[in-house]
């Protein structure tokens, strides 16, 4: 009987385990440090930033993305053009399986135009991603000031160097 128990037990924390599994993978896509940049006074344009990770054994690719505070949100690219910074518009970023993009500053980004009223700290706007799959990932993002840009960047590299020396 002790041993009916212990088996069931077992079975039973075995099929937890399988649960949990299951139930992370079904996050494929997972975005992380999401923040949207504070209005500059007199402009309704703002930039979103994040990492993007593909958790899937398939590619996806971003199709673009929708906000609660902007009409049109576009993914653009900054690229050094003879010597100039240039940004342009994507139609589209293929995420490779099980690897990830980072959206940043200078880099890969999303621009928010038309944005309906300031964008202060302490605010929160949601972002909804489209991609190819049909499938859609709704998050909600920080308002960041410059200071706080820089603060959050700050960390992020910090960790990433204690990442590299272990």
């Amino acid at each position: 009987m002790k041993n009916c128990h212990l088996f069931l037990l077992l079975l039973l924390c075995g099929q937890i385990s399988f649960t949990s599994l299951a139930q992370v993978k079904q996050a494929v896509i997972i975005v992380e440090k999401p923040y949207v940049r504070a209005s500059i006074p007199g402009s309704n344009v703002s930039s979103a930033y994040m990492r993007i990770t593909n958790n899937d054994e398939k590619t996806v690719t971003l199709l673009g993305a929708s906000s609660n505070i902007s009409p049109r949100v576009e993914i653009h690219q900054h690229t050094m053009v003879a010597g100039l910074m240039r940004m342009r518009k994507l139609d589209a970023v293929i995420i490779k399986a099980n690897e990830q993009i980072v959206l940043q500053p200078s880099g890969l980004h999303f621009m928010l135009f038309d944005v309906k009223k300031p964008l202060k700290p302490q605010q929160e706007v949601e972002l909804t991603l489209r991609f190819s799959d049909k499938k859609t990932v709704t998050i909600k993002m920080p308002v960041y000031n410059f200071k706080q840009e820089k603060s959050a960047q700050a960390a992020d590299e910090q960790l990433s160097t204690m990442q590299h020396h272990h």
